[in-house]
């Protein structure tokens, strides 16, 4: 018989080696737990875009288009490949975008067309462009973007207007030759009208290299300054063709915005060229 103050049948020490058993269960378990859900939140459920599922979705939205007409390219999926990231400083989170990057041209009416990119399964962008005899015209872009935040996702449309359209090309521009743009856009996701103020600069023109051929491209440079419900900027390289497909680009997006958490930092920075198309 053990004698009484020994551990081995008190009640009383069996309660607390079993609660100190329980303890040590749960701390494994939520240790496991949180490993799990850093883990999940760490990665990314974004992916490519492959040019199947664009090419799909090009023939399921195929309607009626006008005619092609000068600064028009043909129309059709193009492949891109490219390679950038996206982040939040907070919560902290990013993601990836490419290496392929799907760009999809389509005819609309009076002489308008757009160009969609897709950086990844959770972000595309849609140009929105006119032409005429004198040039192209950018009147807007629509920016869809989605995160993954293990318990819950965000989706934010940005939708930017530019009136008048902000000039792309115009037919006797020079290398060096300067002007600016104002657009307005609004966010489905904040509150509040955003503007950016862009000054583009006509570099020159340049060869690349496209699938093993020389192609010729006009080099811009557009800077922005974003103000209103966001602050920020923008700066985007583009080398675009002769009808206006974008042949190569380059850019860097800082913008800060409001939150119930305070002040929220976005970061958007990569690249992107043209391989082959259109199919």
């Amino acid at each position: 018989m053990n004698e009484v103050g020994t551990t081995g049948d008190d009640p009383h020490h069996r309660r607390l080696r079993r609660l100190a058993i329980a303890g040590v269960v749960l701390v494994v378990v939520f240790g496991a737990a949180l490993g799990v859900f850093a883990y999940l939140w760490s990665r990314s459920d974004s992916r490519p875009v492959t040019l199947d599922e664009a090419r799909r979705r090009f023939l399921e939205e195929l309607g009626p288009t006008g005619p092609d007409g000068p600064f028009t390219p043909p129309e059709g999926v193009y492949a891109y490949t490219g390679s950038g990231s996206e982040e939040l400083s907070s919560p902290p989170k990013s993601q990836n975008e490419g290496p392929e990057m799907p760009g999809t041209v389509r005819h609309g009416e009076d002489g308008c067309w757009t160009f969609r990119l897709d950086y990844s399964t959770n972000h595309h962008r849609t140009w929105q462009f006119c032409a005429d005899a004198d040039g192209l015209r950018e009147m807007g872009s629509i920016v869809y973007q989605r995160w993954d935040f293990v318990v819950t996702s965000v989706d934010n449309t940005a939708t930017v207007r530019c009136r008048p359209g902000a000039v792309v090309i115009e037919t006797g521009m020079a290398p060096g030759d300067e002007w600016t743009s104002r657009c307005k856009g609004e966010n489905s996701a904040i509150g509040g009208t955003t503007i950016t103020t862009t000054t583009h600069r006509f570099v020159g023109r340049e060869p690349l290299t496209v699938g093993g051929a020389s192609v010729d491209t006009l080099h811009f440079r557009n800077d922005g300054v974003v103000s209103g419900a966001q602050t920020g900027t923008e700066s985007f390289d583009l080398w675009l063709r002769a009808d206006g497909l974008i042949v190569q680009g380059r850019q860097r997006i800082v913008v800060d915005s409001d939150s119930p958490i305070g002040k929220v930092t976005y970061t958007q920075q990569g690249e992107f060229s043209l391989v082959s198309g259109p199919t």
